[in-house]
Protein backbone atom coordinates (compact mmCIF):
# COMPACT_ATOMS: atom_id res chain seq x y z
CA UNK A 1 0.00 0.00 0.00
CA UNK A 2 1.40 3.68 -0.51
CA UNK A 3 0.47 6.45 1.47
CA UNK A 4 -0.43 9.75 -0.03
CA UNK A 5 -1.13 13.20 0.64
CA UNK A 6 -3.92 14.37 -1.79
CA UNK A 7 -6.70 17.02 -2.18
CA UNK A 8 -10.14 15.57 -0.98
CA UNK A 9 -11.52 15.88 -4.74
CA UNK A 10 -8.90 13.21 -5.88
CA UNK A 11 -10.14 10.51 -3.40
CA UNK A 12 -11.19 7.66 -5.14
CA UNK A 13 -13.13 4.19 -4.23
CA UNK A 14 -11.17 2.04 -1.88
CA UNK A 15 -8.86 5.00 -0.39
CA UNK A 16 -8.38 4.68 3.64
CA UNK A 17 -8.30 8.47 4.70
CA UNK A 18 -6.98 8.49 8.07
CA UNK A 19 -8.53 11.19 10.01
CA UNK A 20 -6.83 13.37 12.75
CA UNK A 21 -9.85 12.74 15.27
CA UNK A 22 -10.29 9.12 14.96
CA UNK A 23 -10.04 5.62 13.09
CA UNK A 24 -9.63 5.54 9.43
CA UNK A 25 -12.27 5.77 7.06
CA UNK A 26 -12.79 4.03 4.00
CA UNK A 27 -13.94 5.45 0.73
CA UNK A 28 -17.05 3.68 -0.46
CA UNK A 29 -18.97 6.42 -2.15
CA UNK A 30 -18.10 10.25 -2.88
CA UNK A 31 -20.92 12.71 -3.54
CA UNK A 32 -19.63 16.40 -4.74
CA UNK A 33 -22.22 18.90 -4.24
CA UNK A 34 -22.05 22.92 -4.60
CA UNK A 35 -19.11 25.43 -4.30
CA UNK A 36 -16.10 22.24 -3.64
CA UNK A 37 -18.25 20.21 -1.03
CA UNK A 38 -17.39 17.08 -1.25
CA UNK A 39 -18.56 14.15 1.12
CA UNK A 40 -17.92 10.66 1.37
CA UNK A 41 -19.53 8.00 3.10
CA UNK A 42 -23.14 9.84 2.91
CA UNK A 43 -25.51 8.81 5.81
CA UNK A 44 -23.03 6.59 7.13
CA UNK A 45 -21.78 6.26 10.80
CA UNK A 46 -18.17 7.25 9.49
CA UNK A 47 -19.66 10.14 7.04
CA UNK A 48 -16.44 12.41 6.16
CA UNK A 49 -17.34 16.36 5.04
CA UNK A 50 -15.35 18.37 3.88
CA UNK A 51 -14.12 20.39 0.89
CA UNK A 52 -12.51 19.44 -2.60
CA UNK A 53 -9.65 21.59 -2.09
CA UNK A 54 -8.89 20.26 1.30
CA UNK A 55 -6.30 17.89 1.51
CA UNK A 56 -6.04 14.29 3.46
CA UNK A 57 -3.55 11.39 4.21
CA UNK A 58 -4.76 8.37 2.85
CA UNK A 59 -3.52 4.88 2.14
CA UNK A 60 -4.16 2.97 -1.46
CA UNK A 61 -4.13 0.04 -2.49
Amino acid sequence: MTELRIPADDFQIGDLVHTEQGPTVEVRVIERGERGQLTVNPGAPDQLDGKVWEHATITRP
